[in-house]
């Protein structure tokens, strides 16, 4: 009895340490983060903010899950946890998630999946499951309008600093910079443009020291597109008394550096996929592309969520 007692006691003790969970501790949305977190300040942020609004107002189970490894293998990885786990519906935010997608998809085929960004595809061309819907944006139409709204305030020395070149980043430098050359134009102004991808959605020092070196040769503001990148570059703006332009979310407050932020609704598009889960009326295959309202906020003034493209 008393050896009974003491194992009770010792596994009592691991599984308060380690924080152990019963097999009824299931969960049946999650969200996998891509590389980043759920504080990103940007498109991780924003999936899980729309699950945890989503699960808390419907009264459902939800779980993020942060991969080891962001790579094919991990992510997928990742997928099986969450499978394990309880989850009816999976979000996954970023391009990163297609070759992982294009095998859970046809691996869990009675889990569904809402991917952010991107359409799961191969080199043959799209191949979004009938348990798969996609949610795309018009980055470059935020990324022009907050291009234009920098050269008409003012700046004619911009930076860009995206994150990883995947299509979504790249649409937003590319409008950025056709938005301060149509500015431009209009003004009959010279602008000068520093334009560059990281390769990661992290911060670091490397890119703290880019951006510094950016500001200390002239450039007065950067378009910071890239998850965490941006506490980097909000760090050399602050140093260096210059702006920032944020991305996905509104960062006026995240850091006074910041100008205005060009927004794309991935929360509302991530809340939009869970409620057809939740009301049956899931469509498999589908793919929705946004178009942005007006596509930019100013700190002063309130965002228009996008609506489907026509």
């Amino acid at each position: 009895m008393k050896k009974l007692f003491a194992s009770i006691l010792c596994f009592a003790m691991i599984c308060g340490i380690t924080g152990c969970s019963s097999s009824s501790d299931e969960y049946e949305i999650a969200m996998i983060t891509d590389s980043g977190s759920v504080t990103d300040k940007s498109f991780n942020q924003s999936a899980y903010e729309g699950v945890k609004e989503f699960g808390e107002k419907n009264n459902m189970t939800y779980k993020y899950y942060a991969p080891k490894d962001t790579d094919t293998a991990g992510l997928l990885s990742t997928v099986d946890d969450a499978v394990d786990n309880g989850a009816k519906v999976i979000v996954t935010p970023g391009f990163n998630f297609n070759d992982a997608i294009v095998k859970a998809q046809e691996k869990y085929p009675d889990v569904k999946f809402i991917t952010i960004d991107f359409e799961p595809s191969t080199d043959k061309g799209a191949v979004t499951g009938d348990n798969t819907t996609c949610y795309l944006f018009c980055e470059e139409e935020s990324g022009y309008v907050a291009g234009y709204a920098a050269v008409k305030e003012g700046y004619t020395k911009l930076g860009f600093a995206g994150g990883m070149s995947l299509p979504a980043v790249q649409n937003y430098g590319i409008g950025y910079v056709q938005g301060a050359s149509d500015a431009a134009k209009e003004l009959g102004v010279n602008v000068e443009i520093n334009y560059t991808y990281t390769g990661t959605f992290n911060e670091s020092p490397e890119i703290k020291t880019l951006a510094t070196a950016w500001y200390n040769s002239g450039t007065e503001v950067i378009f910071s597109c890239g998850g965490q990148i941006c506490n980097s570059i909000f760090a050399a703006a602050q140093e260096g008394n210059k702006a920032t332009i944020g991305v996905d979310t509104d960062q006026n407050d995240d850091s006074n550096t910041v100008i205005t932020s060009a927004l794309k609704d991935v929360k509302g598009a991530t809340m939009k996929g869970l409620q057809a889960y939740k009301d049956g009326k899931f469509k498999g295959g589908e793919t929705v592309t946004f178009k942005n309202a007006g596509g930019i906020a100013y700190p002063c003034l309130l965002y228009t969520s996008p609506s489907p493209r026509d």
